[in-house]
């Protein structure tokens, strides 16, 4: 079967797309990724095939209604050859803006598609997708909610495999990172937005608290990190605070074993990614996500118990530190938490989308040979 993929912009729309595209290689299938150039797909290596395509007159910042409409007429002709050469008898998108033009080019041609949404909250552009899809896969049942009349199917959000290691023991992980084995651990995930005001937070909160209370593996990200390296030189903070400016996904997989509770945004990549390793979160919802979606998906996943969330004007030093020390101080709310998140996870969730993928295929040829 030959399978063609959209979905990009950001690490939450890429790297299930990336992660379902590897998982259909791996059963034999062909793959086609459409991205956008501008997006996290242009900036990092791809492991499977791949066409990048210009949509820079899509973006937030330089979109006007002339050039949204001449980009997606542009584009979904540039797409439209691309996917009859190909020959994709399925397509699968995980939404955003980019998989517009490519899913309006598709469906032209009158074949099906299977769409994923990551979110409690469906955005626009997969709203209007959702109601030409054939199947949806969703993480949230709060989303199949908001698309009622679709066919929804829940299963879960595909994550890469290295990120869950439940083989490695946590003192094991907490060595790779020179961690103290004994010691309460806090992994921070500033996420690939507003991660400055978070950093910032974390800092402050760091110097608050007593040297002995915790100890940090704090996520920066690349753009970040000397910044955070300085601040924290500068203002002294103890030996056990540990920046790190990213890591590769199997290094993902040990911060997640070494942590003891993680600090975070509420993007539904990283959320499932905490929920799949049991541990206990404290999101704080970056404001200006589109639609808010960071809202919702921390306040789902917070009514099941696996969370709390902080909003960030209510965000201070004083704020984290008293949730993490309680946290630190009651193993039985940690262990409640940790049940929560478990529960919620699909662990399998990139096996029931590659299978809900290929039961479509098969109907599609099922059709086209009748």
């Amino acid at each position: 079967m030959k399978v063609a993929i959209a979905g990009g912009i950001t690490g939450g729309h890429l790297f299930p797309a990336l992660t379902v595209a590897q998982a259909l290689q791996a059963r034999g299938h062909q793959v086609l990724y459409l991205g956008a150039r501008h997006g996290l797909e242009g900036r990092i290596s791809l492991p499977v095939p791949h066409l990048l395509l210009e949509m820079s007159g899509l973006r937030s910042t330089q979109r006007t209604p002339w050039s949204v409409l001449l980009t997606i007429w542009r584009v979904s002709r540039e797409a439209r050859r691309h996917l009859q050469a190909f020959g994709a008898e399925v397509l699968f998108t995980t939404g955003g803006y980019a998989s517009i033009p490519i899913a309006l080019a598709y469906l032209k041609q009158g074949r099906a598609l299977v769409l994923l949404e990551p979110d409690a909250l469906p955005g626009k552009a997969n709203r209007w997708l959702a109601r030409r899809a054939l199947r949806v896969c969703v993480n949230f049942d709060e989303a199949a909610q908001a698309l009622r009349g679709v066919a929804v199917v829940r299963t879960g959000l595909p994550v890469r495999p290295e990120i869950y290691l439940p083989e490695v023991k946590q003192s094991e992980a907490r060595d790779y990172f020179g961690l103290k084995r004994e010691q309460f651990t806090v992994l921070v995930v500033g996420g690939s937005q507003g991660a400055q005001s978070l950093n910032e937070v974390v800092l402050c909160t760091v110097q608050y608290m007593p040297s002995d209370a915790l100890q940090w593996l704090h996520l920066t990200g690349e753009r970040h990190y000397e910044h955070v390296r300085a601040t924290a030189e500068r203002m002294g903070l103890n030996g056990n605070y540990y920046p790190r400016p990213f890591l590769c996904e199997r290094e993902m997989g040990l911060a997640y074993r070494a942590a003891d509770v993680v600090v975070g945004r509420a993007g539904a990549g990283s959320i499932t990614e905490f929920a799949l390793n049991g541990l206990p979160m404290i999101l704080i919802p970056y404001p200006h996500a589109a639609g808010g979606h960071q809202r919702y998906n921390s306040h789902a996943i917070a009514q099941r118990g696996a969370a709390q969330v902080i909003e960030e004007p209510h965000l201070s030093p004083q704020v984290l530190a008293e949730r993490l020390l309680a946290l630190r101080d009651c193993p039985e709310l940690r262990l409640r938490m940790h049940a929560a998140a478990r529960q919620w996870a699909i662990p399998n969730a990139t096996e029931r989308v590659v299978q809900l993928i290929e039961e479509v295929g098969a109907c599609t040829r099922l059709q086209a040979s009748v």
